[in-house]
This record gives structure tokens, sequence and C-alpha cells, in this order.
């Protein structure tokens, strides 16, 4: 399959998991976007809100790739910080616009990456380097673990399996490059097998659970014959 092939298809799939998201918050209300979410210190309406402001900031990325001009994700951390406050004080309605909107801006800029694109490099905030194929996978990431974040019924469960299986697969790389990891060998319901370090502790689960666990520490439907290990942020 050519890089352009897995393009289309991660744009495919990023569509429709967006779609879910709308989806949710379009049953939020002004009571219920006020709900705590399951990132500490913010609500349902940050979390929707930094969503938006990924999406830009994102697109922003994939304007370099296409043209070639470095552009910065978000004019400054403070403001990037600043937006999502002043955010998350909108309507529930105001918030929607404002996902959709984003979303759909993103999407049409991001069907321009193929071709040459796909292999441009460009700068993420705190100065990660990746290719331009990468920023729709990296979108698909914020939609999905943001969209169980909202704690509002939606779960990995829901999300493709595939992606399921490729987001622990870049926890564990990120985990390794990090150097902080525990021990463990995660054991999937499909008989898969991610390994970090010497792989000592044997930590069992069904891959949604192990991916909630790794990015929110949530130890429901995770299970070790040791207590479960702490785990570093893998951001």
């Amino acid at each position: 399959m050519s890089s352009s092939s897995h393009l289309a298809d991660n744009l495919a799939l990023l569509a429709h998991e967006t779609s879910l998201l709308i989806s949710t918050a379009s049953a939020l209300d002004d009571q219920t976007i006020r709900v705590a979410s399951l990132c500490q210190g913010w609500t349902r309406a940050h979390v929707l809100s930094h969503v938006a402001r990924n999406a830009d900031a994102l697109g922003n990325l994939v304007g370099w790739a296409v043209t070639g001009i470095p552009r910065a994700m978000y004019d400054s951390p403070d403001s990037r910080d600043a937006d999502i406050v002043a955010g998350a004080s909108r309507g529930a309605r105001e918030i929607l616009t404002d996902l959709k909107d984003s979303a759909a801006r993103f999407a049409s800029a991001a069907s321009g990456l193929a071709g040459a694109p796909e292999q441009s490099e460009v700068e993420m905030r705190g100065g990660r380097v990746v290719r331009g194929a990468q920023l729709p996978t990296l979108r698909l990431m914020e939609v999905v673990f943001h969209h169980v974040d909202l704690d509002a019924g939606y779960t990995f469960a829901d999300a493709d399996p595939g992606f399921v299986k490729r987001a622990i697969t870049i926890a564990v790389e990120r985990f390794r490059a990090g150097g902080q990891a525990p021990s463990i060998t995660l054991r999937g319901d499909e008989g898969e097998r991610w390994s970090l370090g010497d792989g000592a502790q044997d930590v069992i689960g069904t891959n949604s659970a192990l991916l909630l666990w790794l990015a929110r520490g949530q130890q429901s439907g995770v299970s070790s014959a040791a207590p479960l290990p702490a785990l570093p942020s893998w951001g």
C-alpha cells in the first residue's frame, strides 16, 4: 500500500471518528457541558475547546508541509492556554459550532497532503519533528482520546480496533523513548504483546482497557499478579 493510500485511510477514519465526537457533543447542553472530564482540571467545555483549537494548530502544520513555509502550531504557550480557557466559557451551541467548523477546516487542508507534502518535515509544539503524513494520525488521536475524556458514553471499546492497537504501540514507543517506563508486558485480548524493559510483569486486559490505563491511568479491566505500576505521562 502506498503512502498516499495510508493517508486516505487515515483521513477516512478521522472523518468517521470526528462525526462520532460531534454527535456526542451535540447531546450536551449548557449544564452537562460543564461537567468534569477525565482530564484533570478540565470540564467537557475545556476538552471540546481544546479539540477545536488543536484542529487549527495542526492545520497550521499542514500548511507548512504543503507550502514549505514554516508556521508554529500556536502563537505561544500562553495564547494556547488562554484560548482554551476563553473557549470553555462559551455556551454549548457555540462550542459545537466551533468544533464542527474547525474540524472541517482541518479536513479541507489535510486533503492537500497527498504526494510530496507527506514527506515534508514540520515541527510540533515542544520541538518534536514529524512528517506531513503523520498529521492526520495525530489529529485522529486527539479526536478519539478526547472523545473518551468527555466521559459521556464513548470509550476506547467504541473506537476502531486497528486504531486502538496503533495507539498502544505509539504509547509503548513513547514510553521507551522517555526511558522511565516500568518493565511490563502488555497482553491484549487478541493475543497481542507489547513489552517494555525486560517485560517482567504481565499486565492483562482488553486492548481498550490497556489503552485507557496507559493514557489515563485508569485500572478498570486491567489486571496483574502484582500491583500495577505507576506510569509516566506519554503526552
